[in-house]
């Protein structure tokens, strides 16, 4: 949920004004997709696919749709979160399956012998718990990023929706003001008055 703080800022944001966009400000935009491309340098290792992030990310904007800048920072959390999320299912993968290559090599088991995999799996874990268990809090810490980010962007989405509500009330209400603000008021004073009461009085009949 937003402070008051943040209340009062967006208040004060929703009040500047709204035009065509600057010249700076479109060439910042522009320059997004490069700085997309800079932020998956620093996520995307040497071995994984850089097109497959990009593509990622896209399907999160197409889904989400943020609008503001604050709204993409948090899209982009959600992207680098899910890629890291896909590398660590990928880790714990390779991670059973060298233990169980070590375990099976130890035991001068046959690769293709046809035994229980999961249980070697089991066994693996037991021996060396330690390191399933890194294994799991990198993953819980990022998954809690994850939900982080698109909790953040929602009740950022929600907040811009319900400003932008506000607005649109506040200039409907500015250009309809209510009827009785449009009725001039008589004033004793006026030249019209006295035709106004005149006309208000009730007429007297001859009995």
């Amino acid at each position: 949920m937003a402070s008051a703080k943040q209340i009062a800022a967006n208040r004060r944001n929703a009040s500047l004004p709204r035009g065509p966009l600057s010249a700076e400000a479109s060439a910042a935009i522009r320059e997004n997709a490069v700085k997309h491309g800079l932020t998956a340098k620093h996520i995307v290792m040497q071995h994984e696919d850089e097109a497959d992030y990009h593509e990622l990310r896209a399907s999160i904007v197409m889904e989400y749709q943020p609008r503001t800048p604050q709204e993409h920072r948090f899209a982009d959390q959600i992207a680098q979160n899910y890629w890291r999320l896909l590398r660590c299912r990928r880790v714990e993968t390779a991670t059973f399956e060298n233990r169980l290559g070590a375990l099976k090599n130890r035991l001068k088991i046959d690769p293709k012998a046809p035994i229980d995999n999961d249980e070697g799996i089991s066994i693996c874990m037991s021996n060396e718990g330690r390191d399933f268990d890194t294994l799991r809090r990198y993953e819980t810490t990022i998954e809690r990023a994850w939900y982080r980010a698109i909790r953040e962007l929602r009740a950022a989405q929600k907040e811009r929706r319900e400003t932008e509500a506000a607005q649109a009330q506040t200039k409907e209400e500015a250009y309809n003001p209510p009827l009785e603000d449009t009725i001039a008021v008589r004033h004793p004073w006026s030249p019209l008055a006295n035709e106004v009461m005149a006309i208000t009085e009730p007429i007297a009949h001859d009995e």
